[in-house]
């Protein structure tokens, strides 16, 4: 079905252009449209016989360019002091430095599914549309979205229970879907390019560790070899955070377990190499005997500032609300 796909999608591509994109993992044909010409030749190290389509594949590249909306070459003013991004639950702000989610660190939520990490990464992009929306151009938000999880309609939800025109909430945020561990790669290797272009205010990543947990899961690379090149992602994330003042969040799935509203002691994929990296975590769960309310719990396991504690949040249809 994925081949039928990217063939349908690449229809009238010499097939050699094919295989060769399907040798690397590319499987998402909008990734095209992140990449130059030439930087596409040197990656599927394309010799000049092979180069007879090459009209073709850059006619290709450039619709997914304008659907992508690579255009901008303006910078952000860097010089610009910490800020804090409202996840718009006073609950869940208290914990995270008092404020929301801090400019220039990375914050990790990290639970099991339907645990809430998705929701709040949504409410976060509505509510970085609400906090810019005057002040830059198109884009605000990157989500980064290795899962399928980005879901449009709970924009829509979590947009008109604001009050915000829904299609420009939309509009603002660029969206880069991931379904393989090269498509991952090759998003990071271009990621601060397009937050440079498009003045990108916010940045998640759901979920970080999806491809990373595949890769140990095969067992084929040494374990050494995944920790570094996780390593080396983590360390660009966190300079891109620091470097371009820009909060960054990031989602991990576990397998826990929460009785009489006490979680167990769990911790997601990798996480001493997270750590060295990502000083904010918070543990998200909820109670299964009164799940159907939409009540979730939020434990602030980890800070450099803020010290150890637990509250709770509601994930209704407006989106993520307090509880008290």
């Amino acid at each position: 079905m994925i081949k039928l796909y990217f063939r349908k999608k690449l229809e009238g591509l010499d097939q050699d252009f094919y295989k060769k994109l399907n040798e690397k993992g590319w499987i998402n044909p909008s990734f095209l449209g992140l990449l130059t010409i030439n930087e596409l030749k040197r990656f599927l190290n394309l010799k000049p016989d092979l180069n007879k389509n090459s009209s073709d594949l850059e006619r290709i590249m450039d619709k997914y360019k304008k659907k992508n909306h690579i255009v901008s070459k303006d910078y952000i003013n860097l010089a610009q002091s910490s800020w804090h991004l409202t996840t718009g639950s006073i609950n869940l702000d208290k914990l995270l430095l008092k404020k929301g989610l801090p400019s220039r660190k990375i914050t990790l939520l990290y639970g099991k599914f339907r645990s809430g990490k998705s929701q709040i990464a949504h409410q976060c992009c509505v509510k970085a549309y609400q906090q810019f929306k005057e002040k830059l151009p198109k884009y605000i938000s990157l989500f980064i979205d290795t899962e399928g999880t980005f879901r449009p309609e709970r924009i829509q939800q979590m947009s008109h229970a604001a009050g915000l025109p829904v299609d420009d909430v939309l509009k603002s945020i660029y969206i880069i879907q991931i379904r393989s561990n090269s498509e991952f790669k090759l998003a990071f290797s271009k990621i601060e390019e397009i937050i440079l272009n498009h003045e990108i205010k916010f940045l998640t990543i759901d979920s970080l560790t999806n491809y990373i947990r595949l890769e140990i899961a095969k067992k084929e690379k040494e374990m050494n070899l995944i920790i570094t090149e996780f390593s080396q992602i983590l360390r660009k994330l966190s300079n891109i955070a620091i470097k371009l003042n820009i909060p960054v969040l990031c989602t991990s799935q576990v397998s826990s377990t929460m009785n009489n509203f006490n979680f167990f002691d769990v911790v997601p994929t990798l996480s001493t190499t997270l750590n060295t990296y990502i000083k904010e975590w918070l543990l998200l769960g909820e109670n299964p005997q009164i799940t159907s309310t939409g009540r979730r719990f939020a434990h602030l396991i980890n800070s450099e500032i803020t010290p150890e504690e637990i509250t709770q949040f509601m994930i209704t249809t407006e989106g993520i609300t307090d509880f008290y």
